[in-house]
């Protein structure tokens, strides 16, 4: 048997106009969805590009670090030793980078990259970073100070390389505070990306850095020194 539509032909537009049409509380909901999206988005993306720049930080890190195993092992498996003439740490490393574009720090808003200054210099220093002055093994007097890397009581547990504020100091210098005035111990997140001597990147919390003197402790040479 056929069946036949009793709807004429100038019904079904019609008909088909009502049933594509949005009512005002689907409109609502639409708007509201949208709204919650919107501020969702808003509140993650600033964790989410502060967490990226943490990461290239860290991998930027992590070739400074391979950069010190390097030249330890073409030096007698002596590290950069402390200068005021000649060439400095920075230029010293450079053989050894894949490019030295690691030398700037995503946190760093100020970086050579953006000033477009030299991140070889020997005065200034351009880059983003300050490597361990050796305060406690006497380097901060006497810059014929050699360190072995090797010769480390904890290599894990030394810091060699950490950010700071400005492009002031080569060095990070207990006798001159660099720990409490240049030292940069919250560039992502709370915290700050180190290299150590084992040529190993760690995430420290600033928290965790000034709890009983934590952070201090990890830039001495010989662990039971006092810390200048």
């Amino acid at each position: 048997m056929r069946v036949t539509s009793s709807k004429t032909p100038e019904m079904v537009p019609y008909m088909n106009r009502n049933r594509a049409a949005f009512t005002l509380i689907e409109l609502l909901v639409v708007v509201a969805i949208i709204g919650i999206l919107v501020t969702l988005l808003t509140v993650a993306a600033p964790a989410v590009l502060d967490r990226g720049r943490q990461t290239a930080s860290l991998n930027n890190m992590r070739q400074i670090g391979t950069g010190f195993q390097l030249y330890a092992n073409d030096n007698e498996m002596r590290l950069p030793s402390r200068v005021q003439t000649g060439d400095r740490w920075p230029k010293l490393l450079n053989p050894y980078l894949k490019d030295v574009k690691v030398y700037a720090d995503p946190s760093d808003k100020t970086n050579f990259l953006l000033k477009k200054t030299d991140p070889l210099s020997n005065a200034p220093n351009n880059t983003s970073y300050m490597m361990n002055g050796f305060n406690d093994a006497g380097a901060f007097e006497n810059e014929n100070v050699s360190i072995r890397l090797n010769a480390l009581d904890k290599p894990s547990e030394t810091i060699l390389l950490g950010p700071q504020k400005g492009h002031a100091n080569f060095y990070m210098d207990f006798d001159e505070g660099n720990q409490n005035d240049v030292l940069k111990k919250d560039a992502f997140a709370g915290g700050s990306n180190y290299v150590f001597a084992d040529g190993s990147v760690q995430f420290i919390k600033k928290v965790d850095y000034d709890r009983d003197s934590y952070g201090n402790k990890l830039w001495l040479v010989h662990k039971d020194s006092k810390i200048p």
